[in-house]
């Protein structure tokens, strides 16, 4: 229910907000980099996985006060070791491991422009995160285990920006997020489990304080 309302409340204010906009409509494109606190795990056990994650988007500026930002963002990670075998010092076996974590959503922000070069906003962002973790083992007896999170984000955010030309800005952002998600999805060999073998496990929330660099071309 919460959520619902959330989005309503949201598109309810973007629709306002944009039949107020009565000056041209300016678009742009850019990316953002940022460490992120991402529910998921980056070595099996772990319970949260810190993530570098990068964002593409699409900036769409409804005349000098409202903007509106669809965004893609997207982290993948892969890595390879030799573990010693039990069985001897001498022996090792090769363990594989692959995370991606990809993340759909938008920002909705009021802007201010303060002068001709300097710029700034406050808003929020919401979407949806996939985060995925799986590690297969070359050695005989040990399954292959993969770790699914599925997660809605939501939160504001505070942004300056800086022109360096007409077409051309960078800036930075300080974002306060609330992750939600429920029990990841585990599946190991060929059975799936909820919630780490536990199928009661509860609702479950992070808050994460980001800093974001970003910057952005408009056309």
């Amino acid at each position: 229910m919460k959520l619902i309302l959330s989005i309503l409340l949201l598109v309810t204010i973007s629709s306002m907000a944009f039949a107020q906009a009565e000056e041209k409509i300016s678009f742009g494109v850019g990316v953002s980099y940022y460490p992120a606190a991402i529910p998921g795990d980056d070595s099996y056990g772990g319970h949260f996985g810190a993530a570098g994650l990068t964002d593409f988007f699409v900036p769409m500026q409804f005349g000098p006060y409202i903007r509106f930002e669809p965004e893609l963002g997207l982290f993948f990670k892969s890595f390879q070791e030799q573990i010693p075998d039990s069985a001897g010092a001498s022996s090792t076996y090769l363990r594989t491991a692959d995370q991606q974590i990809v993340r759909a959503g938008f920002g909705l922000l009021y802007t201010k422009q303060v002068d001709s070069v300097f710029q700034f906003g406050l808003g929020a962002r919401l979407g949806i995160m996939s985060s995925e973790y799986e590690m297969h083992q070359n050695k005989d007896g040990v399954q292959d285990t993969d770790v699914h999170y599925g997660i809605f984000y939501l939160g504001g955010v505070f942004s300056v920006e800086y022109f360096l030309s007409q077409h051309f800005s960078v800036g930075g952002e300080l974002q306060f997020i609330h992750y939600g998600y429920g029990a990841p999805l585990v599946t190991v060999g060929t059975n799936e489990y909820s919630g780490y073998l536990s199928p009661d496990s509860p609702q479950q929330g992070v808050w994460s304080t980001n800093e974001v660099l970003s910057a952005r071309f408009w056309f």
